[in-house]
């Protein structure tokens, strides 16, 4: 079976996509604190290139999450190809290397407004905590978590409706989000985030699944059964 299509862009740019990308064969690709300068940088120079609202970002050993909105008619899969290449030419000039380094396909799930998103927000950033790397996510230095919750500035950073619903001024929503991303999230929460993430489909509610699904051009969702249809007895 033929790999799935990538999704087509979007018009009006009111989709957000949770990407995710790995090393080659699971292998490290932010080896020191270069590597993951030089990502920045080129995720800087994308957004400039293909303008995307980036709303959260994580760097790990051997994989990224990166959760944007490609502006109008803009494509998630030119985004990445563009920033996985610089990031790719950079590497090997900086460690003398060739051949691949992220692995060839990308998954890029859309996800749906509301809850669904600053679920998946809370989980992205939550990722070095899982991780056993830090004690508290705001002290992860190679994420949007330190910028959302006022450790720092990070110039990186778009501002999403959803952020106003956290509290009635700027302090009350960083101590809400950054309890948000402390909270380890419910198991079906969990279980949902990454079965989006390993297969790529949209996640949201059903209804706004097979409609997303539709507007990207996308296999029906739910997948249709294989084979011929049951004959029904009469």
């Amino acid at each position: 079976m033929g790999r799935p299509p990538r999704p087509l862009p979007d018009p009006d740019g009111s989709l957000t996509f949770h990407a995710l990308n790995r090393g080659n064969n699971r292998a490290d690709v932010f080896t020191d604190d270069g590597d993951r300068l030089a990502f920045l940088d080129a995720l800087t120079k994308a957004k400039t290139r293909y303008p995307f609202r980036l709303y959260a970002y994580c760097l790990m050993t051997n994989h990224v999450h990166l959760v944007l909105r490609p502006g109008p008619d803009q494509s998630i899969s030119r985004i990445m190809q563009s920033l996985t290449v610089a990031h790719t030419w950079r590497y090997h000039r900086r460690h003398k290397t060739s051949g691949h380094v992220w692995q060839g396909r990308f998954k890029s799930p859309a996800v749906e407004d509301g809850a669904y998103f600053l679920t998946v927000l809370a989980y992205v950033e939550a990722n070095p905590l899982r991780a056993g790397m830090v004690a508290d996510a705001a002290d992860y230095r190679w994420s949007s978590h330190p910028g959302r919750v006022g450790v720092r500035a990070d110039p990186l950073l778009d501002n999403f409706p959803e952020w106003s619903d956290l509290g009635d001024d700027e302090p009350s929503r960083r101590e809400a989000w950054r309890a948000s991303v402390a909270c380890p999230p419910g198991r079906s929460e969990l279980e949902a985030v990454r079965a989006s993430g390993v297969s790529g489909r949209p996640l949201g509610s059903q209804a706004w699944c097979v409609a997303t699904t539709d507007r990207l051009g996308l296999p029906s969702w739910p997948p249709r059964p294989r084979g011929r249809p049951k004959k029904v007895k009469k």
